[in-house]
């Protein structure tokens, strides 16, 4: 992969918030700035873009309208939305809708701004090599100038997903959560861990076979994969267990994500017939920890999973931090 400059577009019909962007990300990548969302489309159209910036409020054409239009054109563009809106939790269907990286509010402070881009960049260059490694593999079983071990040490170095449930393997949990913890402890910014486990699993494997509690394993980790961000990490931890890395986010928002998490469980409604049996519903309990620097891990982990253990001792179906 070749090492280049990004190119990132800025879009708001404030002229001196587009100044003030372009003052200070002018020395992480190539800045191109549009004042409407017509003129940023144009500016996509020419030039080779990593990543835009644009303004949720602006005339004829709001920001996750023009996202709504570029994830369908060009859906590896990254994208931010610049919001003057405070409250969290009125972003999340906005945020789903166009497909966002993540959200940055007004006023933003330039030091985070830069960090926050210079990670999205990151994330930019690591999912351009990825499909370059899977073209790779794809030449590779092709019979294209690799050898049968040459095939074999590609694939084991993206066996990253769980082939049931489709998220991470406990290799892809422990590689991002050490990457986590080094950016936490790097820029300071919050992270937790959400450990969840499937109540009375074994039993409903027992009375309804193993068939039955495939299918409800892949149906909960789907429902644990759509209720998180997209800058959140979720993999199979164990058995009926997941993990889930909450990027940026302090304990208390982690108990607030974990209860939503288990509240989209109870909810749901399994898709599946059991033949001749009453289909029954399946609960979780969770246990989340914060972490506090201890520059491990495992210590996390470990946190992470007492709690977990004090919501089962609790009942089961509840959430737990410490």
């Amino acid at each position: 992969m070749q090492s280049t400059r990004h190119s990132i577009l800025l879009i708001d019909d404030e002229i001196e918030n587009l100044k003030a962007l372009e003052r200070t990300l002018m020395t992480v990548a190539t800045v191109y700035t549009a004042d409407s969302g017509k003129a940023g489309l144009e500016i996509v159209e020419k030039n080779s873009i990593s990543l835009v910036i644009c303004d949720q409020r602006m005339p004829e054409m709001t920001g996750i309208e023009f996202f709504k239009t570029l994830q369908k054109t060009h859906p590896h563009i990254l994208r931010m939305i610049l919001t003057g809106y405070t409250d969290v939790e009125d972003l999340i269907e906005a945020i789903n809708e166009g497909g966002l990286y993540r959200y940055i509010t007004k006023p933003w402070n330039n030091h985070e701004l830069k960090l926050i881009v210079q990670r999205a960049l990151e994330r930019f260059d690591l999912e351009i090599r990825n499909r370059e490694l899977v073209q790779e593999l794809k030449q590779i079983n092709e019979g294209l100038e690799k050898t049968v071990q040459d095939r074999t040490q590609k694939l084991s170095e993206l066996a990253v997903t769980d082939e049931l449930t489709q998220v991470g393997n406990p290799r892809y949990f422990w590689a991002q959560l050490q990457a986590e913890v080094e950016r936490s402890d790097r820029y300071g910014h919050p992270l937790s861990l959400l450990l969840v486990d499937i109540d009375y699993f074994k039993n409903y494997n027992d009375e309804h076979g193993h068939a039955i509690g495939d299918k409800a394993l892949k149906t909960i980790a789907q429902v644990l994969k759509k209720n998180i961000r997209s800058t959140d990490f979720i993999a199979r931890y164990g058995g009926e267990e997941f993990a889930i890395i909450l990027t940026e986010t302090p304990p208390k928002k982690a108990q607030e994500m974990a209860e939503r998490l288990r509240q989209a469980v109870v909810h749901k409604k399994f898709s599946y017939k059991i033949k001749n049996k009453k289909k029954k519903g399946l609960t979780i309990s969770i246990g989340a920890a914060g972490y506090s620097k201890e520059k491990n891990p495992k210590k996390l982990v470990l946190r992470a999973d007492k709690a977990l253990y004090q919501a089962k001792r609790k009942g089961r179906n509840c959430t737990v931090c410490v």
